[in-house]
């Protein structure tokens, strides 16, 4: 037996970050593991340029999501102005960096984009210990229910639709875990179809690792914040019947 973090995820939007080529900006289907050792540090209160302490997050635990609901895609039309970047200038909040608007002297930029996100999606995720975790998942649990910085589902603009409603178990694999969590009665209308639904998870378990499952190399492990870096992990993605997972079809590793 092994113990297991599982929270919910699910809100009006979400956006988690994808391959991004000039001005279009994909969302991913499912939260990424970097968006979950993200999600998980800015409930911890670690800050985006502290890199070991992130790294030790990513090192420490495996992941886990389960796609309960797929959503629908959006594409969005930005059109943001702001500052140029400039050395040694940090802003704590938008109103301060674009307060020097009213500056005639100040160098503004403007950026366009088209922006992907997720309607009405519902995961489930999975976290366990690897070695050397830098918190026990009490403590993951605990900030997951008070976080210190305001969690969001990949970007600001998706704030979470309901707390994320932690559990930490003894189960025998992830699977079983995820079986076992019990989620908020307010999204079995995201949930209540009957069919399969898809797996994405680390490969931990080598029991797991069946004729229909499907091993696949993604990147998606952060290896520097600051310079957008990420490297290449393998990740097993199989198939599960559930009465919560709404039947969406289609092949298993898309």
């Amino acid at each position: 037996m092994q113990r297991f973090l599982l929270f919910q995820i699910q809100g009006p939007l979400q956006a988690w970050g994808d391959a991004a080529v000039g001005e279009i900006r994909p969302a991913a289907a499912r939260p990424t593991r970097s968006g979950l050792i993200g999600l998980v540090a800015a409930c911890l209160g670690v800050r985006r340029g502290e890199e070991d302490r992130l790294q030790g997050l990513s090192r420490g635990y495996g992941a886990a999501v389960r796609e309960d609901a797929p959503g629908q895609r959006m594409l969005d039309y930005h059109t943001v102005q702001t500052t140029r970047q400039k050395k040694n200038r940090e802003f704590r909040r938008r109103a301060d960096e674009l307060g020097p608007f009213l500056d005639p002297g100040e160098d503004l930029a403007t950026v366009l984009s088209r922006r992907e996100y997720l309607a009405n999606a519902a995961f489930t995720a999975c976290l366990w210990e690897r070695r050397d975790p830098p918190h026990p998942l009490e403590e993951l649990a605990e900030a997951l229910q008070r976080p210190r910085f305001a969690p969001y589902l990949g970007r600001k603009s998706c704030p979470p639709g309901l707390p994320f409603a932690p559990s930490v178990g003894e189960y025998e694999n992830p699977l079983d875990a995820l079986a076992a969590y019990a989620p908020d009665r307010s999204v079995e209308r995201l949930r209540d179809g009957r069919g399969s639904c898809s797996v994405f998870m680390d490969p931990d378990f080598p029991e797991l690792q069946s004729d229909g499952a499907c091993l696949r190399q993604v990147r998606d492990v952060p290896a520097h914040h600051g310079r957008r870096q990420f490297g290449l992990r393998s990740e097993l993605v199989l198939s599960v019947d559930a009465p919560q997972c709404a039947d969406k079809g289609g092949p298993v590793c898309s």
